[in-house]
């Protein structure tokens, strides 16, 4: 007579610590929430120059010293083309504005101009360039270009969309356009030796709304990936 064993028992596989498929949702959630948190904090930074860090209406920079023992001060050229080819510089970041204050009892000439009619007046003038008013070095002066002194004071030329001569405090507000534009920062007299402090500002007036929307994006950004990681870790 044949015996018949009895199966083994049945013992039910170990279930795995995690799932493929919570693995990939705390990665991603993990990887969410990076770009999330930096979205928020961009968010918040905007909104607050956007209610609280404005001059007069203008969002500016801080304010820097520049010195020189050239005849002039020239800034990179400024080129303002429209933002992503669809919404106009004017509308993006409305007027902008330059303050500059002399040191001492001379008169200080600020103006803004084409970058081809600036450099022509100044083609034989020595200058120094601003690497980057408001967020350069303490000196913020890029390089040098020995020359001689201007052709004549800089009031006297007509290319000047904006400009401003006095002293003490001067302001130069005009609308932002497309094009390439300079600022020129002289003695209103022609003279060499320049010491002055100067800050740059611009309207934004589209700022709010940036920043309302960059600040969502992120709380919503940061949500989902702190969503995802809950359920990565069967939470």
């Amino acid at each position: 007579m044949t015996s018949i064993s009895a199966p083994p028992a049945w013992t039910p596989p170990a279930p795995r610590r995690r799932s493929a498929a919570r693995v990939a949702a705390l990665v991603l959630g993990v990887l969410l929430l990076l770009p999330g948190i930096a979205l928020v904090a961009a968010g918040g930074a905007l909104l607050w120059a956007h209610a609280v860090h404005r001059t007069d209406g203008f969002v500016t920079s801080p304010e820097d010293r520049f010195t020189a023992s050239t005849h002039a001060l020239v800034s990179d050229r400024i080129d303002l083309p429209t933002v992503a080819d669809r919404l106009p510089v004017h509308v993006a970041l409305g007027d902008a504005r330059v303050e500059v204050t002399a040191h001492g009892d001379d008169e200080v000439f600020v103006g803004i101009a084409r970058a081809a009619d600036a450099t022509a007046y100044l083609r034989e003038v020595s200058r120094s360039r601003i690497e980057a008013l408001g967020f350069g070095d303490p000196l913020g002066i890029a390089d040098q270009r020995p020359g001689n002194a201007p052709s004549g004071p800089p009031a006297a030329q007509d290319f000047w969309i904006a400009q401003a001569s006095g002293t003490g405090v001067q302001q130069v507000t005009w609308p932002a356009a497309d094009g390439d534009w300079m600022l020129v920062i002289m003695n209103a007299d022609g003279s060499a030796g320049i010491d002055v402090d100067a800050r740059i500002g611009a309207e934004f007036p589209a700022l709010g709304t940036i920043a309302w929307t960059v600040l969502v994006v992120g709380l919503g950004t940061t949500a989902l990936g702190v969503l995802l990681v809950r359920r990565g870790r069967g939470v």
